[in-house]
């Protein structure tokens, strides 16, 4: 991607921030976007546009909060931007040329990966360790761990911060810019190929695809590992993501149980995968902490953790049979 002219990014005034969805720290707070832009009258790649524009509002809007605040809701909207705009190509898989989409996934995989580090140590310090703190505010092993993680964490921000600097990051929003100004031209037809589906087909036809992914993941849910777990994961998270973008193309009394159950379903795995990145974060906080007790320290939030990842457990099994029976209803009613 060609690097964007810099002047015309890092001018400062509340004119160029509010043209690239940016505002001052206490002007407003963590920005949520509208993803409800899909209308029946588009093509898919019109229908793309417009959720790539919604994302992108979203990423901007967040950025410089992540730069400048402490609030870390910011840097979250805009990692929960990246990935809805990561399941837009799936669902509406065909829509770019294979080229131009390749090369943003690509840049979406290496911006993703920046945040997520940050991500990760605000969600475990938040979430594991200031908890364990309340209860132990003396133990040394706990302070200790606290102060190495506040360290890592905050390495892990400076990797984020050069990466919402850099030339690769400006470029990479100006690319999409130009993609949801519809500067991109479609994929070609191939010879012989029918006409592209009415956007009510297409949407009938993503979510099955969707469904079909999230329900072939989870066969026989109790046996799988980490692995098969995570991956099932991301494909009810696009689950959920594909049918926030095509709710607009249905009744929402037909949207509203499954979107349900699919929701539910993802914040319990979320929860499951936060306890396994959590167990590798305690790993490296005591390796990098300094003092005594860290031992124990480290037993006292594995044992956190577990009590955390057991209650998720023990939610999954039901949660996943809401969402068959939810599935099975989908199934069964007419598109509508």
């Amino acid at each position: 991607m060609d690097a964007p002219d810099e002047r015309l990014i890092r001018i400062s005034g509340a004119g160029i921030r509010r043209e690239h969805g940016e505002l001052r720290a206490g002007e407003s707070g963590p920005v949520k976007a509208n993803y409800r832009v899909v209308e029946k009258w588009m093509t898919p790649l019109d229908a793309f546009r417009a959720v790539c524009a919604a994302c992108v509002q979203h990423l901007e809007a967040n950025r410089y909060g992540t730069l400048v605040a402490a609030d870390p809701e910011y840097l979250h909207q805009m990692r929960v931007a990246l990935r809805r705009l990561r399941t837009a190509f799936d669902v509406f898989a065909g829509a770019l040329p294979e080229p131009v989409a390749a090369e943003l996934l690509g840049e979406l995989r290496w911006l993703r990966r920046a945040l997520g580090g940050a991500r990760d140590w605000d969600v475990f310090i938040a979430g594991t360790l200031k908890p364990a703190l309340s209860l132990r505010p003396r133990h040394a092993g706990l302070r200790a761990l606290r102060t190495a993680c506040e360290d890592l964490s905050v390495e892990a921000r400076k990797i984020a911060h050069r990466a919402l600097e850099s030339r690769r990051y400006y470029a990479l929003m100006r690319a999409l810019r130009a993609l949801s100004y519809g500067e991109v031209q479609p994929a070609p037809r191939p010879a012989g190929a029918v006409r592209s589906l009415p956007m009510r087909r297409h949407a009938v036809s993503a979510i099955a695809a969707l469904l079909g992914r999230a329900r072939k993941r989870g066969r026989k849910l109790a046996r799988l590992d980490a692995r098969d777990l995570h991956r099932l994961r991301i494909a009810v998270r696009r689950l959920r993501y594909g049918l926030l973008f095509l709710a607009p193309l249905f009744l929402e009394t037909r949207v509203r149980p499954l979107a349900g159950a699919v929701e539910a379903l993802q914040e319990t795995m979320g929860g499951i995968n936060d306890c396994a990145v959590g167990e590798e974060l305690v790993e490296r906080a005591r390796a990098a902490a300094r003092g005594p007790q860290r031992r124990k320290a480290r037993k006292l939030l594995a044992k956190r953790i577990a009590a955390a990842r057991a209650v998720r457990g023990g939610e999954l099994e039901a949660r996943w049979e809401v969402f068959r029976a939810a599935e099975r209803q989908w199934t069964r009613a007419r598109p509508g």
